[in-house]
């Protein structure tokens, strides 16, 4: 399973938290990009995933998302919290499950639930400590700034949960199981869905076009979560997603390569082995043959940090409005490399498919393929 690693500005607050088993991100009023990302965060979670807390150099844990109905997990805090409207807290105050508002008049407007998994233990690992326990294991942890939280990936989740027991084994038999405060997972259950759709059809231009790429990302991020039927013929399943994954050397967070859409799925009854990797690279409006440069970049990168050079495990797609039509996108999409050692085989990659977009009123993204010209 994947992991989420949840950071707080002071231990209280971490600890109220883990009381009240249930988490949710302090957001401004206004919508912004960040909201939008955010959001894209919210959409990829699923039951079972684990969930770690951050505060003052520590790490802490173990919980794990539990379902709210139906598969889901997230649930808005009020109506409408999905909106791109600004929020007057006054007025909504009262429909929302969690009441109060944080510093500088910022909101809650997604919440997930998690109970212990086995349990939260009291004592919590230094962020040093932990990264010298696996160094190989930890991507995301090494570029976590400026985020109210991060994903894990099952490698590096199996990384945290490792240290955290070892750390705590004398402890672990005595509260395995162990019940700490109270959750009102009622009032979650009852709440609404994020409603992705009514998000987009808001963001439409006349053309099908989205007004913001990050809601490009949103979207095809959650009907590949659920599994949209028309979706999924066009990019296949996925048992792991996420987006904004870093794709360069280690160098300032600012001017870092980012993925727009990463994944993998497992070879089928045989989790965790991975099958294949997921890269996507999506633009909101047009795309020309100078875009391949930057998703065949990403390509590389996976293929040497993730794949082992092994160009064959990865599918790539570059998802666009529209495509200019000539036969230069023909060059640059493939790869020659050798695999094997006895005897050596030379093999080509030619796994990096073009995806048109266009959102219909009801705020549903509908893909097709764009055949290129040329060969």
């Amino acid at each position: 399973m994947a992991g989420y690693l949840f950071t707080f500005s002071s231990e209280d607050d971490m600890r109220r938290c883990i009381h009240e088993r249930s988490y949710s991100t302090l957001m401004s009023p206004r919508w912004s990009t960040a909201a939008a990302s955010t959001l894209g965060d919210y959409v990829t979670m699923r039951p079972g995933d684990s969930v770690y807390f951050f505060s003052k150099r520590k790490v802490y844990g173990i919980g794990k998302i539990v379902e709210l109905g139906d598969g889901r997990c997230v649930t808005e805090n009020f109506p409408g919290a999905t909106s791109k409207r600004a929020v007057c807290w006054d007025e909504v105050s009262d429909k929302a499950i969690r009441k109060a508002t944080g510093a500088n008049g910022k909101i809650y407007r997604w919440i997930i639930a998690f109970d212990p998994d086995p349990c939260f233990f009291e004592k919590g690992i230094d962020m040093d400590d932990l990264l010298s326990s696996n160094p190989p294991a930890f991507r995301s942890l090494r570029v976590f700034w400026k985020r109210s939280f991060i994903k894990l990936d099952d490698e590096e989740n199996a990384a945290f949960k490792t240290a955290l027991l070892r750390a705590n084994l004398e402890e672990l038999n005595d509260r395995r199981g162990e019940v700490i405060g109270s959750c009102n997972r009622d009032a979650l259950v009852r709440g609404n869905e994020p409603n992705i759709q009514s998000l987009l059809a808001s963001s439409r231009n006349a053309d099908g076009s989205l007004t913001d790429e990050m809601l490009l990302e949103v979207g095809l991020l959650h009907q590949l979560r659920v599994e949209n039927r028309a979706t999924s013929f066009i990019f296949g399943k996925w048992n792991y997603l996420t987006h904004q994954v870093n794709a360069s050397p280690f160098k300032p967070i600012d001017y870092m390569d980012r993925i727009d859409v990463f994944g993998y799925r497992y070879i089928e009854d045989y989790e965790p082995i991975i099958e294949r990797y997921l890269v996507i690279e999506l633009k909101r409006d047009s795309s020309g043959p100078e875009d391949i440069p930057q998703v065949m970049k990403y390509v590389d990168w996976v293929c040497k940090e993730y794949a082992h050079n092994d160009y064959s495990l990865i599918q790539a797609f570059l998802v666009a409005h529209s495509f200019e039509e000539n036969s230069l996108y023909a060059d640059g999409m493939r790869r020659d490399y050798t695999a094997g050692y006895r005897p050596a085989e030379t093999r080509t990659w030619q796994k990096l498919a073009l995806v048109t977009y266009s959102v219909n009123p009801r705020g549903l993204i509908e893909f097709s393929r764009f055949e290129k010209t040329g060969s």
